[in-house]
Parts: structure tokens; C-alpha cells; sequence
């Protein structure tokens, strides 16, 4: 007969797994949610209508024990109103911007890969310990 003690010492390792992983995931989120804004506010800059791109902001929230992230014009900013401009149309004059778009078409692949990085982390933390 053989010995499973160390199979189920590491399964119940394993269980404090998910608690590792979101405090990478959220070092990933927050990572993340930063460079969507910086790159956000550099295509924002380009719309020409002055604090704009200052009004990108970002804030991450937590319910039910997940975590997410809202990026984009912050309405309590000065000029956060003007994130109308991303889709444009309607009665705005001007052609869409879609720097929210391409900010997060540009980090979106980095953004999975962190996620991959902070879940196999966080196992192999656990298996060394």
C-alpha cells in the first residue's frame, strides 16, 4: 500500500493558493490599469481639447472578492466630461479617438500573460514552502 501523506500535505497546501494569487493578480491589475492610463492620457493628448488626457484616471474595486479595474475620464476631473470624443459621432464634429481602445488593445497581451505569471507563481510558492 502506498504512502499518500505527502500528496495530501500538498493539497491542502494548495487550498491558500486563490489568497496568493489575487494579491499577484492584483499587483498585475494595478500594473496594468496604470500603462492603459498612461497610454490613454498620451492618445488622449492628441485630441487637442486641453485636460483631457489629465482626466484619465483609474480605480480599482473589490466586490465579492473579485478585483476590477475601471479605466478611463474620470467626471469629477476637470475636462473628464470630453471622454465623448473616444466614440465620437452624434452630435460631437469629430472623428472618433479611440486612445481608450488602443491603450488597451497595446497592454492587453502583457495584461494575460501577468495574469498566467501571478496564478503559476503563486502555486509555485506554495509547492516550495
Amino acid at each position: 500500500m502506498s504512502d499518500f501523506s505527502e500528496l495530501y500535505e500538498l493539497a491542502a497546501d494548495l487550498t491558500d493558493v486563490p489568497a496568493e494569487a489575487n494579491r499577484n493578480i492584483d499587483k498585475a491589475m494595478k500594473f496594468t490599469s496604470v500603462e492603459i492610463k498612461d497610454d490613454w492620457q498620451q492618445g488622449a493628448e492628441a485630441t487637442g481639447l486641453e485636460g483631457y488626457a489629465a482626466s484619465i484616471d483609474f480605480d480599482i474595486k473589490y466586490p465579492g472578492g473579485a478585483i476590477e479595474s475601471e479605466i478611463g475620464p474620470n467626471l469629477g476631473k476637470r475636462q473628464g466630461r470630453f471622454g465623448l470624443v473616444e466614440a465620437g459621432g452624434g452630435k460631437v464634429r469629430s472623428s472618433p479617438q479611440h486612445a481608450g481602445r488602443d491603450a488597451y488593445e497595446a497592454n492587453k497581451d502583457d495584461f494575460f500573460r501577468g495574469l498566467e505569471i501571478a496564478a503559476t507563481d503563486a502555486v509555485i510558492d506554495k509547492v516550495e514552502k
